[in-house]
């Protein structure tokens, strides 16, 4: 059966934990199966396979598939889930701390229509942000009935729906420019969303686009597993690999007439002589 991220996120049971409106989840970019629980995963297969190698002279056969490898990266949110006690995810969708629940682990629009997020679960870090928001919202603000929280509430799901429409109508209040100068350089834990481009002027990369992560320093463009060292240089090791798998010689000029083997072997092999 054919399938995208959606159907897998689907069949690992993490996409029924996602928060969105009360009739379905709502569902995230490719990031999670198709990155995290897939390419991720396999990624740190052959990592480990190669070690082994490197170690032990045998081979190994690494087996993954997106359904398994996004269960793996989600057992957090899994696990709690299965725990009918757990705030953090044992309630019903979307009234945890961390599927929108909580009013403190949310995002929250502001005057100008951008967004500010905001993720204090720590007491200390909750303290913070409600002294700082309350302190940064016009003096004659208030609720209608004149409720005002105080660091003590952050744990009473009795006053989340009225802790939620105080944050709502606060943070419209005004700009996100303006809270995130109001929380900049504090541990409210609360940061405005920033978008690709903004977040790209951010980024010490001279390119706009996201540079290769995470960066090991000293290796160069190789990666030292202990008893050896390896050369990552694409394409290095393609026509042994071709041999030991039992191809022909005219198999494999086939393959690189086709591109399969990437542009210079094409190259190479379409200048051969065709005698």
């Amino acid at each position: 059966m054919a399938g995208h991220d959606i159907n897998y996120l689907a069949l690992s049971g993490v996409l029924s934990l996602f928060p969105g409106p009360p009739e379905k989840p709502s569902f995230p970019l490719n990031s999670l199966a198709d990155f995290a629980g897939g390419g991720l995963t396999c990624a740190l297969g052959i990592l480990l396979a190669l070690i082994t190698r490197a170690k032990s002279g045998c081979g190994q056969v690494v087996s993954t598939d997106m359904v398994s490898g996004t269960r793996y990266v989600s057992s957090f949110p899994i696990l709690h889930s299965l725990d009918p006690s757990s705030l953090i995810l044992g309630g019903d969708r979307g009234t945890n701390i961390l599927d929108g629940g909580a009013p403190f682990y949310n995002v929250y629009t502001c005057k100008d229509g951008r967004w500010m997020s905001v993720g204090c679960l720590e007491p200390a870090f909750f303290k913070v942000f409600i002294e700082k928001f309350l302190e940064a919202l016009p003096k004659a603000f208030a609720l209608q009935d004149g409720w005002m929280p105080t660091d003590n509430v952050q744990m009473d799901t009795g006053e989340w729906p009225k802790l939620k429409e105080l944050l709502e109508k606060g943070f419209m209040t005004n700009t996100r420019d303006y809270w995130e100068g109001v929380f900049h350089g504090t541990d409210a834990c609360a940061v405005p969303v920033l978008t690709p481009t903004e977040a790209a002027a951010l980024d010490l990369s001279p390119s706009k686009f996201p540079a290769p992560h995470p960066k090991v320093a000293g290796t160069g463009n190789s990666v030292n597993l202990g008893l050896t060292s390896l050369n990552l240089r694409p394409g290095q090791h393609t026509e042994e690999v071709l041999h030991e798998l039992g191809l022909s010689n005219g198999e494999r000029n086939r393959l690189a007439l086709d591109g399969a083997l990437g542009e210079d072997a094409q190259s190479v092999a379409w200048r051969k002589p065709k005698l």
